[in-house]
């Protein structure tokens, strides 16, 4: 008698058993563009806003009598108010198309809609490349019919120093970011005394004691962490180097009866301010239109002086022509950065 098999079956109209699913584990987070205001509509490419400051206490006194003399009058206008503006930039990903036969014919597990799928991941990348340029070095740049526009990146205006010329993404010397609330070095030698010294600088600027907002690297993060870690006591001159009587502490974030361990660190609360870590990976810098990751550096950031203005829909869906090869659709945004005040901003800018 004749035996079917199931290796008998192998192209012989055996179905695969393909499942009506798609894993997808890449669900970056974009706090940046999240939690950042959404402001107006721009009127024009290029716009502007104005920064204030005010005057340091007058000391002394009026000897009575005297008479207010022409030398006498401020004008609080110069010297403590300046103008700054931006470029909006184009943000257009690349055109995606479906074929008839794929919308009509082709049946493809985990997914309903071809065309739908599509333009949905342009969206999501139209996002991420928003969150990409706004936390990046980028600087602005006028569109001359050669080049484009280019918003300048937060990086930029939390600066030392301007462009150099009065353009948009300068900075006046009035408004520049101070040095000490810019950390330098490296992340690893990190430590609680340089993140409050930060906190303070800021603090002489604004006077509020109040929560920042932190986008910080992988790296930066571990390193926040790592204020936690073990700290050895040498007994000699060699640092690093232990010997007989070296003593390791270990800092826990838990409760002595807990079953958990915890190690990890979400907020910082120093004496001049709260910072709450926000982990990314859309920090970096972008050099000759490259972009590099740099997992090392972070930004504190006061939000209520973040704004991102969008020009008409966040992200316009635009149907092309078919031309018979199928349903196309593009994905494009236009918007650009707004930075109420850089002094009140701070910036760990490490270099590993």
């Amino acid at each position: 008698m004749p035996i079917l098999t199931e290796p008998n079956l192998s192209g012989r109209g055996k179905r695969e058993d393909l499942a009506d699913m798609i894993s997808m584990v890449d669900a970056k987070d974009t706090p940046f563009t999240s939690m950042a205001r959404k402001g107006s509509k721009p009127g024009n490419m290029y716009f502007r806003w104005q920064a204030d400051s005010n005057p340091a206490p007058k000391i002394g006194g009026t000897v009575d009598g005297t008479d207010v003399q022409s030398t006498d009058y401020t004008n609080f206008d110069v010297g403590y108010r300046a103008e700054l503006a931006n470029y909006a930039q184009v943000f257009r990903m690349d055109p995606v198309r479906v074929s008839k036969l794929s919308t009509d014919i082709a049946q493809v597990a985990g997914v309903r809609d071809e065309l739908a799928y599509n333009v949905s991941k342009s969206i999501l990348q139209c996002k991420r490349s928003i969150e990409t340029t706004l936390c990046s070095n980028q600087t602005a740049q006028q569109d001359n019919g050669s080049v484009p526009y280019l918003t300048a990146g937060i990086q930029t205006w939390i600066s030392t120093a301007g462009t150099g010329t009065p353009t948009p993404g300068d900075i006046p010397s009035i408004f520049r970011t101070p040095t000490d609330s810019i950390l330098t070095g490296a992340s690893s030698s990190m430590t609680d005394t340089a993140v409050q010294g930060l906190l303070k600088s800021i603090y002489n600027q604004t006077g509020q004691y109040r929560s920042y907002d932190a986008i910080v690297g992988t790296d930066l993060k571990r390193a926040f962490t790592g204020l936690l870690g073990t700290t050895a006591l040498t007994t000699t001159s060699t640092s690093g180097v232990l010997a007989a009587g070296a003593t390791k502490v270990q800092t826990f974030q838990r409760d002595a009866s807990a079953d958990a361990y915890i190690q990890s660190v979400d907020v910082f609360q120093g004496d001049f301010g709260t910072v709450k870590l926000h982990p990314t990976v859309f920090l970096g810098t972008i050099t000759g239109g490259a972009w590099t990751v740099t997992p090392y550096k972070g930004l504190v950031l006061n939000m209520d002086l973040i704004e991102v203005r969008y020009g008409g829909n966040v992200a316009a869906v635009e149907a092309l022509p078919s031309f018979g090869g199928g349903p196309a659709r593009l994905v494009e945004a236009v918007c650009g950065l707004v930075v109420g005040n850089p002094l009140g901003l701070g910036k760990f800018d490490f270099s590993s």
